[in-house]
């Protein structure tokens, strides 16, 4: 029974995966979370059991919706950085206050992968646990990524903010 529902799932995806990933890919402008957010239209296919495989339309409401989170993410984001932004501008001019602002610049030139995990690092104060579980992925995985968010601020912030810079 198993072995056919595989199947069947491999069939839907082998005929509908370029639609799907064409759809999403023409209303955002980055190639690799355009496959992400594909994957994960297929995912919530497998994750909902439904009797008969989805048609096409079925898959592009998802992806709509998926979509949708998205773009409302992104917008968070955003008006995250523009708050930062803001609360840099209006504080009073003191050494915690400049740093916090440079803090906030080098943030924002980051890639949006690197700067969400440094965010949910300190910012939301996780344990390498729980930002594996809020990436999706393993302890180990989520370490990799932390290092490697950790050496991009540091490459991208002044030489005064870090106390000791990796290359």
């Amino acid at each position: 029974m198993l072995a056919a529902k595989e199947q069947a799932f491999i069939e839907l995806h082998d005929q509908h995966a370029a639609r799907v990933y064409g759809y999403i890919a023409r209303r955002i402008n980055d190639a690799h979370r355009a496959e992400e957010l594909a994957a994960d239209v297929f995912r919530i296919a497998w994750e909902k059991q439904l009797p008969e495989p989805p048609g096409i339309g079925w898959l592009l409401a998802t992806a709509r919706n998926v979509l949708g989170n998205e773009y409302k993410g992104r917008r968070r984001r955003q008006e995250l950085f523009e708050r930062l932004a803001e609360e840099a501008r209006t504080e009073d001019v003191t050494t915690a206050g400049d740093q916090r602002s440079v803090v906030a610049a080098v943030l924002m030139k980051l890639r949006d992968k690197d700067r969400d995990i440094l965010m949910l690092t300190y910012w939301e104060d996780l344990s390498g646990a729980e930002l594996a579980a809020a990436l999706g992925c393993s302890v180990s995985a989520a370490g990799v990524r932390l290092h490697r968010a950790r050496r991009a601020f540091a490459n991208a912030a002044p030489a005064h903010l870090m106390t000791e810079r990796r290359d």
